[in-house]
């Protein structure tokens, strides 16, 4: 049962609904999930080769360590030649001062230490190892642009739902990549808003803490305060702004989303926290229960299984919510008869 023209279904017919959609739309909801599901795989396989290479390769490496011991050492880095020496220890030398010779010494002989520690680290490294590790790391970064399209796409298949238009899962996840540039857009565009937002109260709480220990203390209080509503607060109303990133062809304007959640922010705020609570108690009871399996098996259902299938149910229910502000409303079940008929 959809929600009056720009007002929110109640939540027992969202969570309804959300299931239903699933069931009338089991083949495109499956086949789009089955993509996510090899995605999360690949992406975890891509991820864990990857992390395993540099930690072979240099945080384990025991060069790494040595080098590492004489990067601690403190010496000076500038007493390698006569030529970094300050006017006073050019005198000292001249007049012959052991004391100020035998800590230059001291200071050569650490560097050329640190020289030996880096070039045996260098020469210990398998770099076309690195290198593929890098070029791994680069091809998480485009599957995961393929994953973000699956999002999309259920989003789309959601939409076609309530509208009663027939749905085709090649079609929106392409419609879905073709969105992704879109998606990272945004995506830069809310963390250089609330970046910046940080990081002008960051720099206040340090003038005022210079200004006077209690000044910085409640600044520093005030800038917690602004990243907890951030998260708490908005985090749930700027969801509703990539779902009309998801389904909507151009992109969706700050002014243009303030304005979808109207009179409903508080009902927005209240559905969306609801979904991202449920997803998280899921996630820890499911992470709780798979500690009992071996490792291998337990990751596998978690990513391939479990995530796609959660992520599937949260993406569904964001798009009802966008489906009711936006006035979108499913068929009566005779329209619907006459639509697939």
């Amino acid at each position: 049962m959809a929600g009056a023209q720009g007002r929110h279904r109640p939540i027992p017919d969202l969570i309804g609904d959300t299931f239903g959609l699933i069931g009338r739309r089991f083949r495109d909801v499956a086949v789009i999930s089955i993509v996510a599901a090899a995605i999360a795989v690949i992406s975890v396989a891509l991820v864990s080769t990857s992390t395993g290479i540099i930690e072979e390769e240099i945080l384990e490496n025991p060069r790494f360590e040595e080098l590492l011991d004489q990067l601690d050492d403190g010496a000076s880095t500038e007493a390698v030649t006569n030529v970094n020496l300050t006017a006073e220890e050019m005198v000292a030398v001249w007049e012959g001062d052991d004391d100020t010779l035998e800590q230059l010494v001291a200071e050569g002989e650490a560097v050329d230490e640190r020289e030996q520690a880096w070039e045996a680290f260098v020469d210990s490294v398998s770099w076309d190892r690195v290198v593929k590790a890098v070029l791994l790391i680069g091809a998480f970064l485009l599957v995961s642009v393929i994953g973000g399209a699956t999002t999309v796409a259920l989003s789309l298949v959601t939409l076609d739902d309530v509208e009663g238009r027939p749905s085709s899962p090649a079609s929106a996840l392409a419609t879905g990549l073709a969105r992704v540039p879109k998606i990272v857009l945004l995506t830069l565009l809310w963390a250089a808003v609330l970046g910046a937002l940080l990081a002008v109260l960051g720099v206040a709480s340090f003038v005022a803490s210079l200004m006077h220990p209690i000044l910085g203390a409640l600044a520093a209080l005030v800038l917690v305060g602004v990243t907890l509503a951030t998260l708490a607060v908005f985090a749930p109303l700027i969801e509703m702004h990539f779902v009309m990133a998801y389904v909507e062809p151009g992109f969706p304007s700050p002014a243009k989303w303030w304005r979808l959640l109207s009179g409903n922010k508080l009902a927005t705020w209240g559905r969306s926290a609801l979904i991202f609570a449920a997803n998280i108690a899921v996630g820890v009871i499911l992470w709780l229960s798979l500690q009992a399996l071996p490792s291998p098996y337990g990751d596998f259902i978690s990513n391939a299984i479990a995530g796609p299938i959660i992520a599937a149910i949260m993406t569904i229910a964001l798009a009802l919510m966008y489906a009711d502000l936006s006035g979108r409303s499913r068929p009566t079940a005779d329209e619907w008869s006459e639509l697939y008929s």
